[in-house]
């Protein structure tokens, strides 16, 4: 591969790997991806170092060595297999295929507005329940359409466009390194009683590691929709805090022209977070249409990732 791509091999191998490592991963079946392991660890070590009881101190640096704990096997194998192996580039095109999040939410999100076209809205509680952190046993139609909406845009946004984003500038094991933080604060999510202070390490770092996303993503969506209104909102929003999250569901909630965010029921307690976008409530076709335009975006920035290096390989062999 080294002798076909010549003097392109540095420039044009990380974009080849990442669109391969995508078409791969919509095929993957979901009980393989690297996150449905990492939760299995992540449950094993909490048994044994989380107690509530202790103070939030003795529980934040409890939290920081269970992340290093599972960080440093991980990352450490995947580092010394790509510098061993014959043709590293195999092994990190399945590595990060086992990182993305494939088709899955996406078919279940057709399934879940049928559900509510026909009525059958605890069926469609049953439907997300496994893709959103919050409580789905007493949402509304609303709260559904809004919870599922909100799941998928911030999903991808720490996982899909995470990689899109650094693998190309930081090489495998910095972004892995990354992707697997935000699995882990996903699953010791602050917002959950047992979790607000274990949680905290993966926490700050993922709003770090997902604000340039965020923000990225958000201006993305935003040319899709009303840009002008999306840029006006943005003051308003507080949108640097949770890692700019505000910022990208206003973008979407601008795209669509309904309203996202509003509280959350999570562990029987009510938490605040604020409205966003104008105020009308969500349609089970705008589910369909807030997928699409995840999908495109996706699809988008795959393109440019590749672009970018096609046109910064040229110009750095250029003869002077």
């Amino acid at each position: 591969m080294i002798q076909e791509l010549g003097p392109f091999y540095d420039w044009l191998m990380p974009p080849l790997v990442l669109t391969l490592a995508f078409i791969v991963s919509l095929v993957l079946p979901a009980k393989f991806q690297l996150a449905t392991w990492i939760h299995l660890v992540a449950d094993a070590l909490t048994q044994k170092v989380l107690n509530p009881q202790r103070d939030a101190t003795q529980q934040r640096l409890a939290g920081w060595l269970s992340l290093t704990m599972i960080l440093l096997p991980f990352v450490g194998i995947s580092a010394a297999i790509i510098h061993l192996a014959a043709f590293p580039q195999v092994f990190e095109l399945l590595l990060i295929a086992l990182c993305l999040p494939g088709r899955l939410q996406w078919k279940r999100h057709q399934q879940l507005a049928t559900e509510l076209h026909l009525g059958r809205k605890q069926q469609a509680r049953l439907t997300l329940a496994p893709f959103t952190l919050r409580q789905t046993d007493k949402l509304s139609e609303v709260g559904l359409l809004k919870a599922a909406i909100e799941s998928r845009l911030t999903h991808e946004a720490s996982t899909t466009f995470l990689w899109l984003l650094y693998y190309p500038l930081l090489g495998l094991e910095l972004t892995l390194t990354m992707a697997i933080i935000q699995m882990l604060h996903r699953h010791w999510f602050i917002g959950r009683k047992d979790y607000q202070h274990f949680g905290m390490g993966p926490a700050l770092l993922s709003f770090a590691i997902l604000m340039p996303i965020n923000l990225l993503l958000g201006l993305t969506l935003s040319l899709y929709g009303n840009t002008r209104a999306c840029l006006q909102q943005l003051p308003k929003t507080q949108w640097q805090t949770q890692g700019g999250r505000n910022w990208l569901l206003t973008a979407m909630a601008y795209y669509l022209n309904v309203q996202l965010g509003g509280p959350w029921q999570l562990d029987d307690r009510r938490l605040e977070f604020a409205r966003l976008g104008p105020n009308i409530s969500p349609q089970p076709q705008d589910l369909i249409r807030a997928d699409k335009l995840v999908n495109l975006a996706s699809w988008l920035w795959l393109a440019m990732v590749n672009l970018i290096a096609i046109s910064v390989s040229l110009m750095m062999v250029a003869p002077q």
